[in-house]
């Protein structure tokens, strides 16, 4: 039932921006994903599908949004607006365990080595987006 929802998002998000950023946001998600699975080959050993790379890219993107959430939530909740200093430390902290949770669940490899895999992919996904941030579609 879940792949019927993902593929009406999809849909929707074709039929209601222009074809141009359709195709261009397509390339990029492909790309990302073509990033996790060698970074994974390379960094922990495994050889995930493309599938199980998007998952992890989904699940990371997922768990580091609710976490944001959360920490949203509190703080309107609480009144404390301004986080510095080890809060805000252990904030980041939290952020990154999410992030990390997110390709540990859908890679399926230790923590240590979902840690590496998401730093290097993140960093060669900036690095691959930053380069590409001018061209005209």
């Amino acid at each position: 039932m879940h792949y019927l929802l993902f593929i009406g998002a999809l849909l929707f998000f074709a039929f209601m921006t222009p074809v141009k950023v359709a195709v261009a946001v397509g390339a990029l998600v492909l790309s990302v994903t073509l990033v996790v699975k060698v970074s994974a080959q390379v960094v922990a050993g495994v050889s995930p599908t493309l599938g199980e790379s998007f998952r992890a890219v989904f699940y990371a993107s997922l768990l580091v949004a609710l976490a944001l959430l959360g920490a949203m939530s509190f703080s309107s909740g609480t009144g404390i607006h301004h986080i510095e200093g080890w809060p805000a430390a252990a904030l980041l902290a939290g952020l990154f365990v999410a992030y990390t949770l997110g390709f540990q669940l859908g890679i399926g490899t230790s923590f240590g080595a979902s840690a590496v895999v998401a730093l290097v992919s993140t960093l060669l996904s900036g690095a691959i987006l930053w380069s590409v941030r001018n061209f005209s579609f």
